[in-house]
């Protein structure tokens, strides 16, 4: 079946609560974006499939004790027509410092049990064709995405999807280090 993004439904929460048993941070899209336990989730699913598609503003606070807003966003999960695999977060507005320098315009998890299987690369390349559109509809041309350094699976996938680092951040608001990339988009 083929791996597309979609709008979080009901259907994939079995699988999507099996990845948070292996311990994933599944939504990857800052300010508490449908974040329940399992429990929670379990009691109230309707609930939480509402929540998790809604695109209010969200608050962020970061470690720090630094808040911020997200003001335009929407989640996705990649699935392959039966189970969860992952997460694309965009985040189309908000606070410029937030965006630009900790948490990017796009987030991707993949849930770990599914890793090192191409995953991350068909979520990204399905992340930039929508943010290509989405955001460009916005007026946005360039989008920034950030991963720690030590992490050389997104890394790869953010220079292989056309990302320039932009700078390197020591302690992202207490987050720890960051590399910043800016990806231009055609």
């Amino acid at each position: 079946m083929a791996i597309q993004l979609v709008k979080p439904q009901k259907i994939f929460l079995p699988s999507y609560l099996e990845a948070l048993q292996e311990g994933t941070f599944c939504n990857m899209a800052l300010g508490a974006f449908a974040d329940e336990s399992a429990e929670e989730i379990s009691n109230n699913p309707d609930e939480y499939i509402r929540r998790a598609n809604d695109t209010s503003p969200r608050i962020v606070q970061l470690p720090d004790g630094s808040e911020y807003t997200v003001t335009d966003h929407e989640l996705y999960w990649l699935t392959d027509g039966e189970r969860y695999i992952g997460s694309v977060s965009l985040r189309y507005a908000g606070d410029k410092e937030l965006i630009e320098e900790f948490g990017g315009h796009v987030g991707i998890a993949i849930r770990p049990g599914l890793l090192n299987r191409g995953y991350g690369v068909r979520a990204s390349a399905l992340a930039l064709q929508l943010a290509t559109t989405h955001f460009k509809r916005r007026g946005i041309d360039k989008i920034f995405v950030t991963c720690n350094p030590d992490n050389s699976p997104s890394k790869r996938l953010i220079e292989h999807s056309g990302g320039k680092l932009a700078k390197e951040k020591s302690d992202a608001f207490g987050t720890g280090p960051s590399l910043i990339y800016v990806i231009n988009l055609q």
